[in-house]
């Protein structure tokens, strides 16, 4: 559900469905501008990125073939493999994959029947994803909406997802299908923004918040609520580093699995 306190006046007067289609057009436009120029901020805020924010977030860039264009759309909020040790012949999903740097990184330590699958909403960054990971076979770019994921149930090993989670209006419905798609056993792995502290309310730029990952955050506690309510059987939450009421997080959880 959207926090009422997050939203504009004029929100107030649509229903729930309608706010959350018109947060997605938002970022798909977003998302899509930032792909045409060629950086991961065209906002008049500041946003770290690149290499030097992917390696000041642990990322070794020396061992990713790609150009340094691509490393401009890079703006992660912290690093979803830090933690977990992948099996090589794992099914991995990148949820709002953008253009495909942890997709690839991920791939880098697989070997077949092992493969990434990055998902975006946003087409023009699926294309410069495919571009550059056209020497990785062990890549592939779908387009899709994290609230409906375009997968049968249970093929997925890991679930990761990096500054992509807090742009799901519905996340409840997001970790339904996520919960639906992992194995029984699987692993989710969410880097991005919780909420630490009291939000002003947001009345200009609402939209341009949740594209960056602001309006949507949640706190731990509300992280405990869902987590307990949508079939993980364990997690835990790492505050990482502090920007005020928000501060950037890791989550990692695993599913249930079958007895």
């Amino acid at each position: 559900m959207l926090p009422r306190h997050e939203m504009k006046d004029e929100d107030y007067y649509m229903t729930e469905e309608q706010s959350s289609r018109k947060i997605k057009a938002y970022i798909r436009e977003l998302y899509a501008k930032l792909a045409a120029h060629g950086t991961s901020n065209i906002s008049s805020v500041s946003i770290d990125g690149g290499q030097e924010l992917a390696r000041a977030l642990g990322y070794d860039t020396s061992v990713l073939p790609i150009p340094e264009r691509a490393w401009r759309l890079f703006a992660g909020c912290g690093n979803p493999l830090e933690e977990i040790r992948l099996g090589p012949h794992w099914t991995v999903l990148d949820l709002g994959c953008g253009v495909g740097i942890d997709s690839q990184m991920a791939a880098l330590v697989m070997q077949p029947p092992g493969r990434v699958i990055g998902v975006d909403i946003t087409r023009e960054l699926l294309y410069q994803a495919k571009e550059y990971s056209c020497s990785n076979p062990l890549c592939h770019w779908v387009t899709g909406d994290g609230e409906q994921l375009p997968l049968r149930s249970e093929c997925i090993d890991l679930v990761m997802a990096n500054g992509s989670f807090n742009l799901l209006p519905h996340k409840e419905q997001a970790l339904t299908e996520i919960n639906r798609v992992l194995k029984p056993g699987g692993y989710l792995s969410v880097a991005d923004l919780i909420a630490v502290g009291e939000i002003e309310p947001i009345v200009e730029g609402f939209e341009e918040a949740w594209g960056w990952c602001v309006a949507g955050a949640l706190s731990a506690s509300d992280y405990d609520l869902l987590m307990k309510s949508k079939g993980f059987s364990w997690w835990k939450l790492k505050e990482k580093s502090s920007y005020g009421p928000l501060a950037a997080a890791h989550l990692l959880a695993r599913k249930s699995s079958r007895h």
